[in-house]
């Protein structure tokens, strides 16, 4: 027993000196992974304390380590729980990567009670069934008729499970920024079964109006703040329902599209300034343009960009060759994900097609 324990030390001084072969040998020795010292930390957890011990901590999780071990109290002090409360974002998206719950929102909590406003746009986009840019009315009803952009704000809009482990009924949050910049919301609605008051018809200046089962004066106005809105108020409608949206990715910055010119590592929140991208799922069909029943899978032959839903597909992706949408969509795609929306294959570059 005291030799499995001094393996077990011997392990610790490992991740501390960030020595990730020493950790290697010992786990092919027999190491515990997961055996917890005083303090209730694990190799994993020990390692998501730190930014400088990232590659011990991929390590760890490459050779099995549990990404949810948390010690009996406090129950929450899971490694994503340590990885947010320090701001690591980059372990954060690891952790996420890899199966982390986000169990009780604590993570997320702690990432907003300490202000790292790039943890909490890391978890929220990674769980989300809906975000983008809308926009909020406020004040007098009457006034808001006649001059609507007058009593109206730009805001940042995400719906949220509270639970990875999905209950029944599910639960979800309505959560509000007031811009990108800001870790900490400024309002946030349970979604319990919600009264929406939704339009027939989905007009692109039509506002939805969601009233809080728990406080019937509590009430938002929200409608879609980007042109021909109509999906968009759409896929948020459902959201708050707890129908998921294809993709959770918050919009990235638009780059001039260079052969030469490597993806971007992550996206700036301080310069996004367009509407919310939403890619379709692999294998996804999309109506044709013209509004008929024969539905395209092929990227793009039905002539309509299948991202925006609005733009003719004039952009193919090199190497794979699918014309998958225009090319503003593709640019945005190329500068953040570098990924196929149709086969998810690299894209090395975005070429412009003429249709004849």
């Amino acid at each position: 027993m005291g030799q499995m324990q001094s393996k077990e030390k011997l392990m610790f001084n490992h991740v501390r000196s960030g020595n990730v072969e020493g950790i290697r040998a010992l786990c092919l020795e027999g190491a515990n992974l997961e055996w917890m010292d005083k303090e209730g930390n694990t190799p994993l957890i020990l390692a998501c304390k730190k930014s400088k011990l990232y590659d011990v901590a991929q390590t760890l999780i490459e050779l099995g380590a549990n990404v949810n071990a948390h010690p009996s109290a406090p129950r929450d002090a899971t490694p994503l729980y340590h990885a947010a409360r320090r701001g690591l974002e980059k372990t954060v998206k690891l952790l996420l990567s890899n199966g982390a719950n986000y169990d009780c929102q604590t993570p997320l909590q702690q990432a907003r009670y300490y202000k790292y406003t790039k943890v909490v746009r890391a978890i929220e986009n990674h769980i989300c069934v809906f975000s983008g840019w809308m926009r909020e009315f406020y004040g007098p009803a009457l006034l808001g008729v006649f001059a609507p952009q007058l009593l109206s704000r730009r805001v940042w809009v995400v719906i949220i499970p509270t639970s990875s482990i999905y209950p029944k009924p599910y639960k979800f949050e309505l959560v509000v920024y007031a811009s990108l910049k800001d870790a900490q919301p400024r309002v946030v609605m349970a979604l319990r079964n919600p009264h929406l008051k939704e339009p027939e018809e989905m007009h692109p200046n039509t506002s939805v109006t969601i009233v809080d089962n728990d406080n019937k004066k509590k009430s938002l106005k929200l409608a879609s703040s980007i042109e021909e809105g109509r999906q968009q108020l759409k896929w948020f409608c459902d959201a708050c329902k707890g129908i998921p949206q294809p993709v959770r990715r918050p919009p990235v910055v638009v780059q001039t599209v260079l052969p030469s010119a490597p993806p971007l590592a992550d996206y700036d929140t301080e310069a996004i300034e367009e509407g919310p991208m939403h890619y379709p799922l692999s294998g996804s069909t999309t109506p044709s343009a013209s509004g008929g029943g024969g539905n395209k899978k092929d990227g793009g032959s039905s002539g309509q960009c299948l991202i925006c839903m609005d733009a003719p597909s004039d952009g193919i992706c090199v190497p794979c060759g699918h014309v998958a949408g225009c090319m503003s969509c593709l640019t945005q795609i190329k500068s953040h994900a570098s990924e196929c929306p149709i086969c998810r294959a690299n894209i090395h570059q975005v070429m412009k097609v003429y249709r004849v």
